[in-house]
């Protein structure tokens, strides 16, 4: 499939010369592969002959061979999927058992922007969704550096500074070992990273199991519930008025919304007279529409339009080719909110809501305040398997801040240092709003 021929580009952010061949001996990972095809059991009757999905998986890896965002990568797995899955797609006689093919494949690349769109009850769940605990791997164990406001990690007591020992009853160094495959560099610190995250967000099917010690050296034993709950409110956006007059707007994971946008007219009506603004984007993990984005973004643009952020996409068509271009915010709305902004980000500012913040940097329309954000890289692209159905996504479009830093790379230029809290961020938030009023003079 050709960079003309992605089934769609979502409005979520939104190849040749591949040499390098794939380290690591494959024979035990061979086994670990035939095994998790047979693991998917007998859900699906089998509904594919095996050229169909000889077919599919082949176009799975020409989709990623010419249309993947980050060719230049120093690890090509997709060089070697053909030879190395060949007896896992000859196994794998259901739609179900070749989606966990692919999506074993689609692991290698260790990016949250790639993934299977299947409903498989055993998948691996998508960071950061259904991320509720943010950690980095330590030598022997797991430092937690954020936990998610409402979730299910922070209603069990698990608090930026505790030390995950072990997932399940396995030690947290051999677990990023086991979630990793021999096909790549396991001591890479991004694949390890990528690991960490998708151990502790864990299957869809399976309750979490975690040994925890608190900062005071107590360990004990966590279960986390089947089922994620994630405690916010219901409608597109929280409107409050805050101390001193400032407002403040909360996304709920709703940046993919198109009501959201006349939510957030109404919210800004609301607050129109405020001395200040927080706009509140540490809930929207999901990611999101750009249509939605340019419309809240408009409303703080006047004039002009102004470019919020830049595409990229290598290899266009040749291997010496690439094509590049500003996306711009156009002003919208009767009324351009025009007193200072802060935005609050932290790593469940997803996909979209990551735009946003390089966006309203770039623009010089708010000051962005918080930690790293998920660090998901790329504008996704979704291509269709005809055989089997299945859909599969990934990143075709590099994105930059219009200052030419990747937005996987940029970060927020007031951090809050971690481990720390969801309060301690919205803290450092008003204190920030607060210094630039007092710095203009602004007020009633």
């Amino acid at each position: 499939m050709a960079r003309g021929t992605v089934l769609s580009l979502t409005g979520a952010e939104g190849c040749v010369n591949r040499r390098e061949a794939c380290p690591g001996d494959l024979s035990n990972w061979k086994i670990r592969i035939l095994g998790l095809v047979l693991a998917t059991g007998p859900a699906w009757a089998a509904d594919l002959s095996l050229a169909d999905r000889q077919a599919d998986f082949g176009e799975f890896v020409r989709d990623v061979t010419e249309n993947y965002a980050w060719p230049d990568r120093q690890e090509k797995p997709w060089l070697s999927w053909q030879a190395r899955y060949a007896g896992a797609v000859v196994a794998a006689d259901s739609k179900e058992s070749l989606a966990n093919v692919i999506a074993t494949a689609l692991d290698e690349l260790h990016d949250f922007h790639a993934e299977v769109r299947s409903r498989h009850p055993n998948r691996w769940l998508p960071v950061p969704t259904f991320a509720d605990v943010w950690a980095t791997p330590e030598k022997d164990a797991a430092r937690v550096i954020a936990v998610r406001e409402g979730s299910d990690a922070q209603r069990a007591g698990i608090a930026p500074g505790d030390v995950v020992l072990r997932i399940g009853q396995t030690p947290v160094p051999a677990a990023i070992d086991g979630r990793l495959t021999a096909a790549v560099d396991t001591r890479e610190a991004q694949a390890r990273a990528w690991a960490l995250l998708s151990l502790l967000a864990g299957r869809a099917d399976e309750e979490r199991h975690f040994t925890i010690r608190d900062a005071r050296g107590r360990v004990r034993d966590v279960t986390l519930p089947l089922e994620r709950r994630f405690d916010r409110d219901q409608k597109p956006v929280s409107v409050r008025r805050l101390a001193d007059d400032i407002g403040l707007i909360r996304f709920n994971n709703s940046i993919g919304q198109q009501a959201t946008v006349a939510a957030f007219d109404a919210a800004l009506e609301e607050l129109r007279a405020t001395r200040g603004l927080i706009l509140d984007l540490r809930d929207v993990p999901s990611g999101g529409d750009s249509s939605v984005a340019l419309g809240i973004m408009g409303r703080f643009v006047s004039g002009s339009m102004l470019p919020y952020q830049r595409h990229r996409i290598p290899d266009y068509g040749q291997p010496d080719v690439e094509r590049n271009w500003l996306e711009l915010v156009a002003p919208r709305g009767p009324f351009t909110y025009a007193a200072p902004v802060v935005a609050l980000v932290d790593h469940w500012t997803g996909s979209m809501g990551e735009g946003m913040a390089i966006g309203l940097d770039a623009m010089h329309r708010a000051t962005v305040v918080g930690t790293p954000m998920a660090h998901l890289a790329g504008a996704v692209g979704e291509f269709h398997l005809a055989h089997s159905g299945i859909d599969v996504a990934f990143a075709t479009e590099q994105l930059y801040h219009v200052d030419g830093t990747l937005r996987q790379d940029w970060l927020p230029p007031i951090r809050v240092p971690e481990p720390t809290t969801s309060a301690a961020v919205l803290v450092r938030g008003r204190e920030q709003l607060e210094q630039i009023l007092g710095s203009t003079g602004s007020g009633h």
